[in-house]
């Protein structure tokens, strides 16, 4: 995910006090969806991302619909 992407007026990045360091695994969700449409491990920590603005953020590593997310048992 690029980090426009996760600044822009429909994205969402934890306040200063609550900054995620760069390797974190989280949930990337879809604006207005309930689940998590993805997982990924971020690039940058997060007030890097607000202050750059540029490249990637968040490497996804699964997301809704493919082979991983599809498995029904590990």
């Amino acid at each position: 995910m690029m980090c426009p992407g996760l600044t822009s007026a429909g994205g969402w990045l934890p306040p200063a006090e609550e900054a995620l360091p760069a390797g974190s695994v989280v949930a990337v969700h879809a604006e207005g969806k309930e689940h998590a449409a993805g997982i990924g491990i971020t690039k940058l920590d997060t007030e890097e991302m607000k202050r750059i603005n540029k490249n990637v953020g968040v490497e996804t590593v699964a997301y809704l619909g493919d082979d991983l997310w599809s498995l029904k048992t590990l």
